[in-house]
This record gives C-alpha cells, structure tokens and sequence, in this order.
C-alpha cells in the first residue's frame, strides 16, 4: 500500500494540493489513470482521474525530485 496526497483540478486549470487528504492506495490507480509531471509542488507526479478539465488527481508522498 502507498500514501497519495489529493491534488485538485480546477476547469481553468489551476491546481490545488490537499495536505490534510492523506489516502492509502493498493497498486491500483485506477481510475487515476493520467500521469502529469509536476513542477514546484512537493510532489514530482500526478495522476488524475480525468486527462483533462476539473478532476481529482493523486500523488504518491516521497515521489519529490529535489
């Protein structure tokens, strides 16, 4: 099992981290299915439940590149 922070996607496209909403996952993603890298966030990747627009996406804690 991992640990995920919850990041929002707003319809303009801003982006949102959730600290407080810590999930555990098992392997599957699924529906998190659309990776994206990110930039200046705690988290180094995302994967969002939607490719595009509004959606809930999810990062794996300690995936950090700096």
């Amino acid at each position: 099992m991992g640990k995920y922070v919850t990041y929002l996607r707003a319809p303009d496209g801003n982006i949102e981290r959730q600290p407080d909403a810590i999930v555990m996952r098992s392997d599957s993603l699924d529906p998190y299915m659309h990776e994206e890298t990110l930039v200046g966030w705690p988290e180094s990747i995302v994967y969002w439940a939607n490719d595009r627009g509004p959606a809930v996406g999810l990062a794996p804690l300690g995936s950090s590149t700096h």
